[in-house]
């Protein structure tokens, strides 16, 4: 009897200590001053985002809301939601060697192979790749780029305003599209 008792005791303290430690995780934002979106317990900003009519329709309401820098919760992960232009090219282009070891998206996780490019490569690797790559996408090389790119975007436009009346597979125009403006 008193061992069950123990047992139910240290059950009950156990399950406060994992609500508390949530609870206190959920207020990551509010101890760094950043507002936000009050998050749900066990699922952060899930329910809202989900029920939602788009996901690309509430990023934006909350930025209107919470302004250029704000926090959600991906689960009880936070994660920092910046519309910032110049906060955004620090980050990603003047610091960016600094940022390589982004959370890896579930379906990156899913699809990683033994080889992987710069969207799933961690660490010292996406660093080196990103180096190898950066000289590339140059503002001058970018520019020089947007008539071809252009000229390909017109070209899709024609094809899908010939099949507008009919149904068709858009995939396999975005894919033609895509290798268009690789190659």
């Amino acid at each position: 009897m008193t061992i069950t008792i123990i047992l139910i005791g240290a059950l009950i303290s156990l399950v406060f200590y994992y609500l508390w430690t949530l609870k206190s995780n959920y207020d990551y934002f509010k101890r760094r001053n950043i507002p936000g979106p009050p998050p749900k317990l066990f699922f952060g900003h899930y329910l809202s985002i989900w029920s939602t009519l788009s996901f690309n329709r509430q990023i934006p309401e909350w930025t209107r809301k919470y302004g250029s820098l704000y926090g959600i919760f991906q689960g009880t992960r936070p994660i920092y939601v910046a519309s910032d232009v110049d906060f955004l090219q620090e980050v990603f282009i003047k610091q960016f060697s600094l940022f390589h070891s982004r959370p890896m998206n579930f379906l990156v996780r899913m699809l990683k192979s033994n080889a992987p490019g710069l969207a799933s490569a961690h660490g010292n690797q996406w660093r080196r790749q990103r180096h190898v790559i950066n000289p590339t996408f140059t503002t001058v090389k970018l520019k020089m780029m947007t008539p071809l790119m252009n000229k390909c975007i017109r070209s899709l436009m024609n094809k899908i305003d010939e099949k507008i009346d009919n149904e068709f597979n858009i995939f396999t125009l975005y894919k033609r599209l895509t290798m268009d403006v690789m190659c």
